[in-house]
This record gives C-alpha cells, structure tokens and sequence, in this order.
C-alpha cells in the first residue's frame, strides 16, 4: 500500500514524522505525553503537569491533521503537520490537557488502528466511545469539577459528540470546526463521511452547557456560514466571527481574546 511505502522510506530516510515533530514540540513547550489504554485503542494525553491544580479544567482536541496526502492517498501518520493546538494550549493559564484520538501521535500503527479511523470514521461512535472513556478516566484519577472542551477544526467536531458523555462538562468552545460534516463534504464536493457521527444530527446539548463557537471570516476551509447556522440551531449557544482570520492564521494571535471572551 502506498500509504506503508511512504512509512518505509520516511524510516530509511531517516525523516521526521509529523508524529516525533509535535512530540519534540510538545517537550519544547513544557509538555509532555502519557500514554493511556482504553477498552480498544490507546490515547495519547498530552499534560503541563506544572499546572494541574484547582476545580477547573480545559480539555483540548485537535483537528484531522491531514489524513490524505495531495488528497489522492491515506496518510501513513495522520498526526498535524502544524502543532498550532499546542501553541494555544501553552497560552492557557488554566489547567489544561490535549486529549488524543485513537492512532494518532505515533500509535497509527498500534493494535486495533486502521487508516479509516482517520478518514471515513473519524467521528465514528468507536472513536467517541474511546476518547470519552478515557477522558472518564483521567478525570477519575484528579479532582476537576469542571471540564471546558476546547476543540478545533474537526476537534470541535468531536467535543460537540463528546460533551454529553463527561458529567463534568460546562462549556464548549468550537474553533473553526467542522460542525456539519454533510454541509462541509457538499462545500469541497468530498464523498461524505457516511460511518461518521454529523454533530449536526445529533441531539442538541443541554442548555446548562454554554456553547461558544469561533469562526474565521477568510476561512476557505470551514466556511464561517456553516458554523455560524450550526450555532443558530444549538441552545445557550455565541456565535463569533473574527475579520482577516482563515482556518489556522491567525488564532494564535486571537487566542487572548477568545479565552477572555469563555471565561467571562
């Protein structure tokens, strides 16, 4: 398969995998992984163990990262190219973690994976089921009484389907997500993703769950329409829409703004 050649020669080569690039980043930043077993798969959970203390927790998700390469064949490690997730993560100064998803940072390969849980069955019911799980988990072994899903791109995606399965959870925040997963497929003329949850299907959440939803006016990659009539049908739901912002530049740069605007 093409996708294992290229996991060949990126070896031979000696090359970075996106994988090792985000973990050298990760320790860069102060943070660092563990890794977590759940009933199928194994999670990475990246943590700034130096803030771990109080009631309040955000918990990160980050995007797709690139399942396809030049769109024509599966990638051999999924994991983000750009660590853009971590570089908001270490602006935060509430306790923070990055949940991971199933085969992602350096565990495609590991038992259980398969590329379609990275493609066709990225917001499937076994992946939610599994980060959920491990998320219960986690949270069980600390003593956060609050939990605020932080996710972008497709990480949006997921804390929507997640939120209801954490008792914890009061807030969600969504950061140019991809929050109609039919509208997006349609938008870019992709196959949908039929073994996929839509959080656009799903039931709406809970209105003691405050929602924000983000979305760059220039983003080409998830219309901000697609977000912002999302948020129009959600309850206790804010719809924010930020001028000369795309997909990823430049929420690094917003990222003040927008925590201030969660935490009010």
């Amino acid at each position: 398969m093409r996708w294992l050649a290229f996991a060949i020669i990126n070896s031979i080569l000696g090359c970075t995998t996106p994988s090792e690039h985000f973990d050298t980043v990760a320790f860069n930043l102060g943070i660092h992984s563990q890794l977590v077993d759940a009933e199928k798969f194994k999670h990475s959970i990246y943590v700034d163990e130096s803030n771990l203390s109080g009631e309040l927790l955000h918990v990160y998700l980050d995007g797709d990262g690139t399942p396809w390469q030049n769109n024509r064949w599966v990638s051999y490690d999924p994991t983000a190219r750009n660590p853009l997730i971590l570089r908001l993560m270490v602006q935060d100064s509430t306790p923070s973690i990055l949940l991971g998803r199933p085969c992602y940072y350096g565990l495609s390969q590991s038992l259980n994976c398969d590329k379609k849980y990275w493609t066709s069955h990225r917001y499937s019911k076994q992946i939610v089921s599994s980060m959920s799980h491990v998320l219960r988990q986690w949270l069980q072994q600390h003593n956060f009484k609050q939990v605020v899903l932080i996710g972008y791109s497709g990480g949006g995606s997921l804390a929507m389907l997640i939120a209801s399965n954490i008792q914890q959870v009061t807030k969600v925040v969504t950061v140019a997500a991809n929050l109609n997963i039919d509208s997006w497929s349609t938008f870019h003329g992709y196959p949908k993703l039929e073994s996929s949850l839509n959080p656009a299907d799903e039931s709406k959440l809970q209105a003691k769950i405050k929602q924000f939803h983000f979305a760059g006016a220039e983003d080409k990659i998830v219309p901000a329409a697609i977000i912002k009539q999302f948020s129009e049908n959600q309850t206790n739901a804010r719809y924010f829409e930020f001028l000369g912002v795309d997909h990823a530049c430049c929420w690094e740069q917003k990222w003040s703004n927008v925590l201030r605007i969660i935490r009010e």
